[in-house]
């Protein structure tokens, strides 16, 4: 999937998904909380940006984390650097994340029926 970033609409997109993450998470003490706390500010942060990007389409694991790196660089542009640190470490830790945000999907269960009254009769 190809982009311009610098074409209004999609400025106008990022500019919607960082308000719209910053308006449900506080980011202004992630530094200094503890590491494992960390990873959970990271997960529902990459939760809200998978709802707020649903609206655009469908996006795979590759074209999510490209949006993170330009989402990333635009927050630094912004100067909001600490969304820039949160989303830096969810692409360092992606995979990690990522599988923690995917729902978990039960094994279908299969129905054994006995045939032997039907072959007697």
């Amino acid at each position: 999937m190809t982009a311009n970033v610098n074409h209004p609409t999609y400025i106008l997109f990022l500019d919607n998904v960082t308000n719209g993450i910053l308006s449900n998470v506080t980011v202004s003490t992630y530094f200094s909380i503890a590491p494992e706390k960390r990873i959970k500010v990271q997960y529902v942060v990459l939760k809200l940006m998978k709802n707020l990007i649903k609206s655009r389409g469908k996006f795979n694991d590759s074209e999510i984390k490209s949006f993170i790196l330009i989402l990333m660089k635009k927050n630094e542009e912004n100067e909001n650097f600490e969304l820039a640190g949160i989303l830096r470490d969810i692409s360092n830790n992606f995979e990690t994340v990522n599988e923690l945000s995917k729902p978990n999907k039960k094994p279908l269960k299969v129905i054994k029926t006995d045939t032997t009254e039907t072959e007697q009769s």
